[in-house]
């Protein structure tokens, strides 16, 4: 019996805009389904930032790091890895 070769994929994301001052934090298994479900809500739905885990486990752990900072952090955070603040989804693909 062969391992299992697919890895597991947990996202811990940033959805937001720099013009609103509200983020939405997660944790996801499939990013871009997430997306999906956020389209047509009044919640943030441009992916602003994301880091990928092969365990569930520490992208809980992460999201509750970046959950538990300053507001200030959050935008520290999306700015170090996408200082124009431009829609990520596509690389997902």
């Amino acid at each position: 019996m062969q391992p299992n070769q697919h890895a597991n994929h947990f996202f811990v994301y940033i959805m937001g805009d720099q013009t609103q001052p509200q983020l939405s934090i997660g944790v996801s298994e499939n990013l871009l389904q997430q997306m999906d479900g956020h389209a047509g809500h009044s919640t943030p739905t441009k992916l602003v930032y994301y880091e990928h885990y092969e365990l569930e486990e520490v992208a809980r752990v992460r999201e509750q790091r970046i959950k538990s900072g300053a507001p200030e952090d959050h935008l520290r955070l999306v700015e170090s890895m996408n200082p124009n603040w431009l829609d990520l989804t596509d690389t997902l693909t």
